[in-house]
């Protein structure tokens, strides 16, 4: 079973000394089991310290909604990521890396930077993005802007090889372990269907909110924001650079500088830049 194996290993990796301290990369494939050694290695280290935990798998996210790297620091064993609340959250605007490379290697960077200042030990978990020339340059990216203490590779047969290459002599303990045997490979359809329910669930108790854009800065791909802004996800941002919320865009009109976006409950005088995503959700009302 994965969890027998994520206890077995994450109890090697610990009498170790590998993951006590500094910050932990998890690269691996999709359906490797990376999540769940995470949680595992969480649980164990939170007995003893805080533990820092940043989710970067903006496709299946357990910390935060979809679309966004999410942190959390656990202070004592949990029941699992999505069992803990939040930190924070920066949004990337996408469920993929792809096209979105700066914005998620600005997500994890921003969000250990906060971290750091509450956690001895980090763990950073990764989504499945490992196999194209993009991949192992955002990876790399990562470790010279964090300087992780070790990079933890979760592979079923060297498909990290090149990634790792690229680590040597960098200054972080490269550890290799063999993924767990009988993961499950989820199909697009429950991906999809684990994405709406982390929508539903975080927009539950929402509202409607006002915007006038002539208060706010817009961030977006040109052109992005003059069709299909219905449901579109947003960053909410704060003067200081922070993501207090996402929301969805419920109406946006350009002659009279007004948008009405649906979003948890938030002081919406604080938003300063609103972020346009390229994410449409259907959430009922917004």
């Amino acid at each position: 079973m994965a969890g027998q194996w994520a206890q077995k290993t994450a109890e090697q990796l610990l009498d170790r000394g590998l993951i006590d301290a500094g910050a932990c990369l998890i690269l691996g494939g999709a359906d490797t089991g990376k999540t769940t050694l995470a949680e595992e290695l969480s649980k164990r280290l939170a007995l003893g310290k805080p533990v820092g935990i940043i989710d970067a798998d903006v496709g299946q996210s357990h910390i935060g909604p979809p679309t966004t790297v999410g942190w959390a620091v656990a202070q004592k064993p949990h029941a699992g990521f999505d069992r803990l609340t939040p930190g924070g959250i920066d949004f990337v605007g996408d469920i993929t890396p792809v096209g979105h490379l700066l914005q998620l290697t600005a997500a994890i960077v921003q969000c250990a930077r906060v971290v750091s200042g509450a956690a001895e030990a980090i763990l950073i978990d990764t989504p499945g993005f490992v196999s194209t020339g993009p991949a192992a340059a955002l990876w790399w990216t990562v470790e010279r802007l964090l300087k992780p203490r070790t990079v933890l590779a979760v592979e079923r047969g060297g498909e990290l090889g090149d990634i790792l290459a690229g680590l040597k002599g960098t200054g972080c303990r490269i550890e290799r372990v063999k993924s767990a045997a009988d993961v499950r490979a989820k199909s697009p359809q429950q991906r999809q269907a684990y994405r709406q329910r982390r929508f539903e669930e975080y927009f539950e108790d929402s509202r409607l909110h006002d915007i006038c854009l002539k208060d706010v800065a817009v961030r977006a791909r040109p052109r992005s924001v003059s069709q299909n802004m219905p449901g579109r996800l947003v960053g909410l941002r704060d003067e200081n650079g922070r993501d207090a919320a996402i929301g969805a865009v419920g109406a946006w009109e350009h002659d009279s500088a007004l948008a009405t976006i649906r979003a948890p409950k938030l002081d919406i005088e604080k938003i300063r830049c609103i972020v346009v995503g390229d994410v449409t959700v259907d959430i009922h009302g917004a």
